[in-house]
C-alpha cells in the first residue's frame, strides 16, 4: 500500500475518533449558553448575563462621573443620561441604536434560565435554580426602573446642587445592580432578594453550572446560534454541522439567528 494511502486512511480514522467521541448539548445546556456564552444579537455576540455585567459596569462608571467629576448642571446632566441608556437601552433617543441595556440583557437571561428548565433535557438541578433565579433578578431590574425615573429628574433640574443629590441616588443604585446592598442591616448582601446585585446572581449560576451532571462544557458557537423553536412550541437544531470540531467557528450546518 501507497505511503500516502496510509496517511488518508490514518488521518480519516483520526476524524472518525473525534466525531464519536464529541457530546452534542443538551437543549437545556444551550439556553444556559445563551445566558452565559453567546446570543446572536449582542454585541460581540457574547452571553446575556454577560452583557448584563458589562452594560451596570459602564453605568456605575458613568454615574461616578456624575457624582466626582461633572460639578456643573450640563455634565451632570450628560452623564446621568448615559448611566440610563447603559441601563434601559429602551430609553436611548431614537437617533441612538442601542439595543441591550443592563435591563434588557438581564431580562433575556432570566428568559434563558427560564427556557433552560422548560428543556425536556433539563436535570432537576436546573429546574429548581430557575424557580428562584426570575425572583432574585426582580431587585435589579426594579433599580433599573429607579435609576430611569431619577434620571428624569435629573433632566428637569434647574440646579446643580438638586441634581447632583439626585446623581448621589443614582449612583447608588447603580452600585447597588453591581455589589448588592444591605437593605435589611443583617451584615449579609443577599438574604432576601431584592438585595441581590449582579455578584449574588452571577454566585449562584455558577453554583447551579458546578451541580450539573452531566456537567455543563462551555457550548461551541454552531449550537448556541442554531437552535430553533419550532411550531408546537419543542426546541431543536438545525442540521447538525458534518465536522462538530468546526462547530465553535460557525459550522457547516446553516447560519444564525437564533430561532426565536
Amino acid at each position: 500500500m501507497k505511503k500516502s494511502s496510509i496517511w488518508a486512511i490514518a488521518v480519516l480514522s483520526i476524524f472518525a475518533m473525534t466525531g464519536c467521541t464529541h457530546q452534542v448539548p443538551t437543549i437545556s445546556h444551550i439556553h444556559i449558553g445563551h445566558a452565559m456564552a453567546g446570543w446572536y444579537d449582542t454585541p460581540g455576540k457574547q452571553g446575556l448575563f454577560i452583557v448584563a455585567e458589562e452594560k451596570a459596569a459602564e453605568a456605575m462608571k458613568a454615574a461616578q462621573a456624575a457624582v466626582g467629576e461633572s460639578h456643573d448642571l450640563p455634565g451632570i446632566k450628560v452623564d446621568i443620561a448615559r448611566t440610563r441608556v447603559l441601563t434601559d437601552a429602551d430609553t436611548a433617543p431614537k437617533a441612538q441604536e442601542v439595543k441591550y441595556g443592563v435591563k434588557q440583557a438581564l431580562a433575556g437571561a432570566v428568559d434563558h434560565i427560564g427556557y433552560a428548565a422548560a428543556a425536556a433535557d433539563a436535570t432537576a438541578n436546573v429546574k429548581l435554580f430557575a424557580k428562584g433565579f426570575g425572583p432574585d433578578a426582580a431587585g435589579v431590574l426594579d433599580r433599573c426602573d429607579l435609576i430611569v425615573a431619577l434620571s428624569g429628574d435629573v433632566s428637569a433640574s434647574t440646579s446643580a446642587q438638586q441634581a447632583e443629590l439626585l446623581a448621589q441616588q443614582v449612583e447608588k443604585l447603580a452600585r447597588a445592580n453591581i455589589h448588592g446592598e444591605d437593605l435589611d442591616g443583617d451584615g449579609v448582601i443577599g438574604s432576601r432578594p431584592d438585595e441581590y446585585g449582579l455578584e449574588q446572581l452571577r454566585r449562584d449560576i455558577d453554583t447551579m453550572i458546578a451541580r450539573e451532571d452531566p456537567p455543563y462544557t462551555t457550548v461551541d458557537a454552531w449550537y448556541l446560534f442554531n437552535l430553533i423553536r419550532l411550531p408546537n412550541g419543542d426546541w431543536k437544531l438545525r442540521k447538525q454541522p458534518v465536522d462538530p470540531q468546526v462547530a465553535g467557528n460557525g459550522g457547516n450546518g446553516g447560519g444564525g439567528g437564533g430561532g426565536y
